[in-house]
């Protein structure tokens, strides 16, 4: 098919070829993995594709990807450098998430120096003292992760990480429900932080079509005291949003039409922007299927809805519509 799509005019990949059987595969796999640093272009593994277009057809897809290919990765790049302290990170739900700050390193063809510890228990998993010598690797050679400390090396004043008793941004309270890995801000929409990342999921083009509501403008309007919770997206008014820095006329008058057309969504668009925990677009199911319905998902308790969602095979959830 590869050399089909080249007599099209495409530029297929080179190295590629057609093997039978998982041994030619496996062979493949090697050889292109010790060819690996010699390539002129990053890869992090090779796929395996059936070569057939009928085939490909009864093989068909899943939610995200399709069955007749499938991807063989490579041991990811790893490298060590100092962890040179933990910040604490608050998310749209309120989840503090710690992040390591590194002294900068060259792993998997970027410099990397921040990379996320996920949660309190991770740290003290990977037993992480601020001021250790730690592996850092890109998992997937996409996400920066610090895999483990070098003990032989941590230096005698490295010092425990401790989670904060109250959000480093609002000063609210944080707890940490029994059956949670992480801690939380109880501020809700009084933190800001919360407030812009709930507004910037709100917002997002694909959870509502705002284009332009990008995180420079959310940081305006959540700075600025304009908006504290998605409703006031709707009270906004061409002159208060052409009082913002490099918001001219017409922009303003395209994000007012934007946010006028999106007062009518369907229940899964509705729930996917609302941070409902039902899902994504996909995972929130439509109004129109009768799995679910508005009456049901709004008297339900959040542990019911995450307990049926679970229950539910992906290939019976309803599936996305336009909104």
């Amino acid at each position: 098919m590869l050399v089909w799509l080249g007599t099209l005019g495409f530029l297929p990949p080179p190295g590629a070829e057609r093997v039978q059987g998982v041994s030619a595969l496996l062979d493949y796999y090697r050889h292109t993995g010790s060819a690996r640093a010699t390539l002129p272009y990053a890869i992090d593994g090779v796929v395996y594709q059936l070569d057939d277009r009928h085939l490909q057809e009864q093989a068909g897809f899943v939610a995200r990807a399709p069955r007749f290919a499938l991807a063989h990765k490579y041991a990811a790049e790893e490298a060590v450098t100092t962890l040179q302290d933990i910040f604490v990170q608050v998310g749209r739900t309120g989840v503090l998430t710690p992040v390591a700050r590194l002294e900068p390193v060259f792993v998997g063809g970027l410099n990397v120096s921040n990379a996320t510890l996920h949660n309190e228990d991770e740290v003290r998993r990977k037993q992480l003292l601020i001021g250790d010598r730690v592996i850092v690797r890109r998992a997937g050679d996409v996400i920066p992760e610090v895999v483990g400390v070098v003990l032989d090396q941590r230096p005698a004043d490295a010092r425990e990480f401790r989670m904060p008793s109250q959000c480093p941004v609002c000063g609210s309270a944080v707890q940490r429900l029994p059956s949670e890995a992480n801690w939380r801000c109880v501020g809700g929409l009084f933190c800001s932080a919360q407030r812009k990342r709930a507004l910037w999921h709100f917002a997002h083009r694909r959870a509502h079509g705002h284009r332009r509501s990008g995180d420079v403008l959310v940081e305006q309007l959540v700075d600025g005291n304009l908006v504290h919770e998605p409703a006031d997206l709707y009270r906004l008014d061409a002159a208060t949003l052409q009082a913002l820095p490099r918001m001219g006329e017409k922009s303003a008058a395209n994000l007012l039409a934007a946010i006028d057309g999106s007062r009518h969504p369907s229940l899964e668009r509705f729930l996917s922007r609302a941070g409902h925990p039902c899902g994504g677009r996909r995972g929130c199911p439509s109004a129109g299927t009768g799995l679910w319905g508005f009456r049901k998902v709004s008297a339900a308790d959040w542990a019911t809805l995450l307990e049926e969602k679970a229950a539910t095979p992906a290939g019976e959830r309803a599936p996305s519509q336009p909104g």
